[in-house]
């Protein structure tokens, strides 16, 4: 074998790992876009934007560090940004470096590729889907290319707006809600055979995996991250002379569907955040489901990951 063809060999045989980052608030507003304000704010040595900047440092730290790891293994690997993120090759893993928002836009361009979460500060995020910090990233990772590392499949929501699925699945949840937060939302929800017309501050659908975060604020239930469950909850539900709920919210199989008709002019379907949004119009027809196809492999330490 000579050596081009050695090398293409060589090649084939390396494992390929994608790293998705995310861009802090200090450098994006402050570095990048130079916003007078905050500059100003910098400048007085203002204690909230030198807090900015030490998480900015923090995080920066531990890109370094995840990228210093991989350049000691025998693999290839690509950075991408989240905001830039598209995916169009194949990885044997995928590395998500910050906290659950750059999980959630990672997991929505995984197909059958396993995530492992590096909390890039532990100190401020939470980040409940991250297995590594930038101190034990490089023991986990040698661990989870060998296939050593337990991994949990977290069930995504499947959505049909007018008749037509959506290509986008939430991991975590999907809020329907008025454009304007001040603007009580108006909608006809439907439960297999139960319909009501409803007024609230939106309607919260939630996975398992989402459980723990806005829908439990809003009084719904905590579930295990891979159960094959999903609910619903109306926020801050109105009842008034009127009108008298039924539809307050529960969990529901995977065989069970939400349905909600909007009867505003305006409202929003927003998936997993802020950042991919669905505008609706007044009689526009949402379904949702549970989707049990192509679940996220989600790296864990263990086989029942706290939450």
């Amino acid at each position: 074998m000579d050596d081009q063809m050695s090398k293409i060999y060589r090649t084939k045989k390396r494992k390929r790992v994608l790293v998705v980052y995310k861009k802090d608030a200090y450098q994006q507003y402050v570095q990048e876009q130079q916003d007078p304000h905050l500059v100003r704010l910098l400048k007085r040595g203002h204690p909230d934007l030198r807090d900015m900047q030490r998480a900015h440092d923090v995080h920066e730290q531990a890109l370094s560090t995840v990228v210093h790891a991989l350049r000691q293994l025998p693999v290839d690997f690509d950075l991408a940004c989240r905001v830039d993120l598209r995916v169009h090759r194949r990885y044997h893993l995928i590395v998500t470096v910050g906290g659950d928002g750059t999980f959630l836009q990672a997991a929505r361009s995984a197909s059958n590729t396993p995530i492992l979460g590096v909390n890039s500060d532990p100190s401020r995020s939470e980040a409940v889907f991250s297995a590594a910090t930038k101190n034990t990233f490089p023991a986990l990772c040698r661990l989870s290319m060998k296939g050593c590392l337990p991994e949990v499949q977290l069930y995504r929501l499947q959505l049909r707006l007018n008749g037509r699925w959506l290509p986008h699945r939430a991991v975590n949840d999907v809020l329907i809600v008025h454009d304007d937060p001040a603007t009580m939302s108006r909608y006809r929800i439907q439960i297999g055979s139960l319909k009501e017309l409803q007024k609230s501050s939106g309607v919260w659908v939630s996975t398992a995996a989402g459980s723990s975060s806005a829908v439990r604020a809003a009084g719904g239930y905590l579930l295990p991250w891979h159960a094959k469950k999903f609910q619903y909850r109306p926020r801050e539900l109105y009842e008034g002379r009127l009108s008298r709920a039924r539809l307050r919210g529960g969990v529901l199989s995977s065989a069970q569907r939400v349905k909600i008709h909007w009867l505003m002019r305006r409202g929003s379907i927003f998936i997993d955040g802020p950042h991919l949004r669905i505008p609706l119009r007044f009689a526009d027809e949402v379904e949702l489901r549970l989707s049990l196809s192509e679940p996220v492999r989600l790296i864990t330490q263990t086989k029942t990951p706290a939450i």
